[in-house]
């Protein structure tokens, strides 16, 4: 699994994503990382404000795309990445674990609250960080499917009260969808009991 950690980073970080995407002929998803980088950068206009490590959380996010579908099982064996019983059941949900290492390894990331952003992008979890949230919520409200749609104007319109109330509407999505899903991940299902609670 070197051919994913075998990159020169130059530290300059913008540009080192990039090229580390079309290295591996990923530029769908680096258009996809760079349209998460916009909703962050509207999300900061509509709050007047954003955490300090969201954006480079946000660049980062799905870095652990790169590894193939087939590959990610073996990748996560490789390097001591934990893998839950349900996590085996859909794989794929494994590439927030593999943004997070190859951040941290590679890309030489070392702040905590980052590296968590991009560990939990995808599932959130009971307690998040500020970072994490509004780089979840510029993840969703990247979407552009038309199946997304739906949702991803009814965050639009919760996060106009707060993003916690926006994180409690995809999560709300989440658990009432919950038998219908490959995997309702534990993280998701503590995350929407926390909001469920928090906002009440």
């Amino acid at each position: 699994m070197d051919k994913y950690l075998s990159f020169q980073v130059t530290g300059d970080l913008k540009k080192d994503i990039k090229a580390y995407f079309m290295l591996h002929n990923m530029s769908d998803i680096y258009e996809h990382t760079m349209d998460v980088v916009r909703e962050l950068h509207n999300m900061g206009q509509q709050f007047g404000f954003l955490e300090q490590g969201s954006e480079i959380a946000c660049y980062c996010h799905d870095l652990g795309r790169v590894v193939e579908k087939d590959e990610v099982i073996k990748f996560c064996m490789e390097n001591n990445i934990n893998i839950t019983d349900e996590e085996k059941q859909a794989p794929s949900i494994l590439h927030q674990k593999i943004s997070k290492f190859i951040a941290e390894n590679l890309f030489e990331i070392k702040d905590n609250d980052v590296l968590n952003a991009i560990r939990y992008h995808t599932t959130s979890r009971k307690q998040p960080s500020k970072t994490e949230i509004e780089v979840f919520l510029a993840d969703k409200l990247s979407w552009k499917d038309e199946e997304c749609k739906e949702i991803v104007n009814k965050i639009n319109d919760a996060i106009k009260h707060s993003k916690e109330k926006a994180m409690l509407c995809y999560l709300t999505d989440l658990e009432l969808r919950k038998e219908e899903l490959k995997l309702y991940h534990k993280d998701s299902k503590e995350a929407y009991e926390y909001f469920n609670q928090l906002i009440r």
